[in-house]
């Protein structure tokens, strides 16, 4: 009878366990892109990783390498006109206006930074003569270093078919754009300021780590519908560089974190994920600035009120 009665508790606590084995997998692998790749930058060393090679549409992730070739090709002091094509290229954007000269540098910026479709296009074709001449010389560069999965059609990474990349070839191009001073200044880079003759515009950084996880480098976000949440980006840990890679994720800043495990005991919360979001930009008009600080200085200590200057 005791025989029986254990017997029983075993086959019990058996399915049990089948029964809750799913759950406990689920619980261990629950990262939504179905590509995404973590190495160490140096030795190349895959530290997690799932379908890597996977090629996949890149989004705006696609600006590293339009960064890279219009660092490796400009001077940086240049003045740069665009073309009507501007108007209707979607957002994100910096509303460039046909005809008017901006500084080359800025745009670079705003590629990166505001992940802007309209400054990657104008940076693009006034490289590449066009922007299909461009892509070109995207694809050339790509494989010089290495990166032979990826195709490039256009400088920001708006859906088109025929554009793809792979996470491993995504880890190889940030890899070689950290070896730029100048990269690396552009993609750590938390606001950006843009001018032109009216006002000045503040934007912040997509790439909400630089916010709130200390380790982090820089990166580059990117998400159209078709092609959902891509990101790739770098972060340090006792003296070593490791860099992060995802594409077609449904769930990027829960994906990146889980991922980042890996490496790290104390990653950020999700409520630190959610105050670092990118915020709107805010207008400050030079004219009126002036005029209120002429204002200000003309009032007696009595009268005196504070101000408010937006950024």
């Amino acid at each position: 009878m005791v025989y029986k009665k254990t017997n029983m508790q075993i086959f019990a606590a058996f399915m049990l366990m089948l029964l809750m084995l799913p759950f406990s997998l689920l619980a261990r692998e629950p990262i939504s892109a179905p590509s995404y790749l973590l190495l160490e930058k140096d030795t190349l060393q895959v530290i997690a990783g799932r379908d890597y090679d996977r090629r996949l549409a890149p989004a705006s992730t696609t600006k590293v390498m339009t960064t890279i070739v219009a660092l490796e090709n400009l001077q940086g002091n240049e003045v740069v006109v665009p073309d009507k094509v501007v108007l209707g290229i979607p957002a994100s954007k910096l509303n460039l206006v046909p005809g008017k000269e901006y500084q080359v540098m800025d745009l670079i910026k705003g590629t990166m930074i505001e992940s802007a479709n309209d400054a990657a296009y104008t940076v693009g074709s006034y490289v590449g003569g066009t922007e299909e001449g461009f892509a070109g010389m995207m694809n050339e560069k790509a494989r010089s270093i290495g990166a032979y999965d990826t195709n490039f059609r256009n400088a920001s990474g708006l859906f088109v078919d025929g554009q793809y990349t792979t996470c491993w070839d995504l880890a190889l191009m940030f890899r070689y754009g950290l070896s730029s001073d100048r990269f690396r200044e552009i993609v750590s880079t938390k606001y950006f300021l843009f001018q032109d003759s009216k006002k000045s515009i503040r934007y912040k950084n997509h790439n909400r780590f630089l916010f709130c996880f200390e380790p982090a480098i820089g990166g580059k976000t990117g998400f159209t519908r078709a092609s959902k949440h891509c990101y790739v980006g770098a972060f340090e840990k006792d003296g070593r560089v490791y860099i992060l890679s995802l594409l077609g994720s449904r769930d990027l800043w829960g994906d990146a974190v889980k991922i980042l495990q890996e490496l790290y005991a104390d990653v950020p919360s999700d409520r630190e994920i959610r105050l670092a979001k990118s915020n709107s930009f805010s207008l400050t008009s030079y004219k009126q600035t002036q005029v209120k600080k002429q204002i200000t200085k003309k009032k007696s200590k009595r009268y005196r009120k504070s101000t408010r200057k937006a950024i």
